[in-house]
């Protein structure tokens, strides 16, 4: 029987063969089949433990996932890429044994499947530079892939719909959620008179109009009349030339946004230094002095500088840096309704990865003398978006959706 699928039809891609995927800290995750078959094939023949080593290794390229059932990871080769990456940037598994063959894992980068009412939503991971670039072939228009990925996927791994919520206590129905998306994406797209966009200013509308919704009398309508406030109060919000108060994010809100980034650069610290051996004392030492920075205590570790992140403005109404913060928002939009978060806290989560990107961004051009421009930018949220794969057992996740604060996030966002 065929599956809908809820695709963001503004999306493109086509992979550019650039290897950033197969060079980050994330677990390549293998199913028991395909171990078994790459074990059959000898695949350690095309395997390098080191970038500098010759092809080819007598130990198993592949260990064993504590607390799964066979599944396996691929080994990391000393600089931390996919020991099956060559010299030239191919997945030499792919080449011996053909595409279809390649790891199921790798095959579904950059989507991912999420079953929802009647359908699956696909969404497309902005770890990926192609993905933030939009370029290639229209999502929409390889319906026959994805959906055959899609099949594959959840017969290895079976997912029932999960509950969609607006917040704890609030369910949304399929109608609702969609009025919402709608609210969303007109107040994304809203023009000045002079015909000028400002996400900023767009941000602050959207955080009022979600706070708004989550207050107590307005979650505890019944489904029927939260519907219908939604209807009228968001489309009334996305229409209206009435000014919008700004409104500076709150105390708790500023050391929530300072929480969320510590996170992020916590757990980038610790993945990138991830080994067989744990925390060494280095890295113990190292996160040490990140936790005093964050209290202002000790000077900044491993490019983590927030007073270099405050020296150096990241306006992302910039025309540089506009379509790059516009394009991941509208992604960020038309993907609500996972189930995996409350949909106020993953449009909250998207907003604050986008404020870590910026701070992140500052502090690079701080490091290295380079203006933030579109390229440092979109670096910089690749690197706060490579948590959400970073994360295999969701602890990271649920810590980053309490510190992104609901509306604080957009709040925040508006007052860069």
């Amino acid at each position: 029987m065929a599956v809908a699928l809820q695709i963001d039809t503004a999306q493109h891609f086509t992979c550019s063969q650039c290897g950033r995927c197969c060079r980050r800290p994330w677990e390549i995750v293998v199913t028991p089949s395909e171990t078994e078959s790459y074990r059959k094939r000898q695949a350690q023949r095309w395997y390098r433990e080191r970038v500098d080593a010759a092809e080819g290794t007598e130990r198993d390229p592949f260990e064993l996932i504590p607390g799964t059932r066979g599944f396996h990871r691929i080994k990391k080769r000393d600089d931390g890429a996919c020991g099956f990456l060559s010299p030239e940037n191919r997945c030499r598994l792919h080449e011996e044994l053909g595409g279809p063959r390649k790891p199921l894992t790798c095959r579904m980068f950059p989507f991912r499947f999420h079953p929802v009412d009647g359908a699956v939503l696909v969404t497309t991971s902005f770890c990926c530079p192609t993905t933030i670039a939009n370029e290639g072939a229209p999502v929409s228009k390889q319906l026959n892939d994805v959906n055959a990925l899609r099949a594959e996927w959840f017969a290895v791994y079976p997912e029932k719909p999960a509950v969609t919520r607006y917040v704890a206590g609030r369910t949304l129905d399929p109608r609702s959620l969609e009025t919402l998306r709608q609210v969303l994406r007109r107040m994304l797209e809203r023009t000045e008179p002079d015909g000028t966009r400002s996400l900023r200013r767009n941000a602050l509308r959207m955080a009022h109009t979600l706070e708004d919704l989550a207050r107590h009398r307005v979650v505890k309508l019944s489904d029927e009349a939260f519907a219908e406030y939604l209807r009228l109060t968001g489309n009334h919000a996305a229409s209206s030339d009435k000014p919008i108060e700004p409104r500076p994010p709150s105390a708790v809100g500023r050391l929530l946004r300072r929480g969320f980034l510590f996170v992020v650069a916590a757990t980038r610290l610790q993945v990138e230094n991830k080994g067989a051996s744990g925390l060494r004392l280095g890295l113990r030492l190292r996160l040490l002095r990140l936790l005093l920075h964050f209290h202002g205590l000790a000077p900044g570790v491993s490019g983590i500088d927030l007073g270099a992140a405050r020296r150096v403005p990241v306006d992302p109404d910039d025309a540089a840096l506009q379509p790059i913060a516009s394009h991941y928002l509208r992604s960020s939009i038309e993907g609500l309704g996972t189930g995996k978060r409350p949909v106020l806290e993953e449009l909250a989560v998207s907003f604050s990865f986008l404020n870590a990107a910026c701070d992140l961004a500052a502090m690079k051009a701080a490091e290295t003398g380079r203006p933030v421009d579109a390229a440092l930018f979109s670096e910089a949220l690749m690197e706060a978006v490579d948590l959400t794969h970073a994360d295999d057992r969701g602890a990271v996740g649920r810590i980053l959706g309490t510190l992104a604060g609901g509306p604080e996030a957009l709040f925040a966002f508006a007052a860069r």
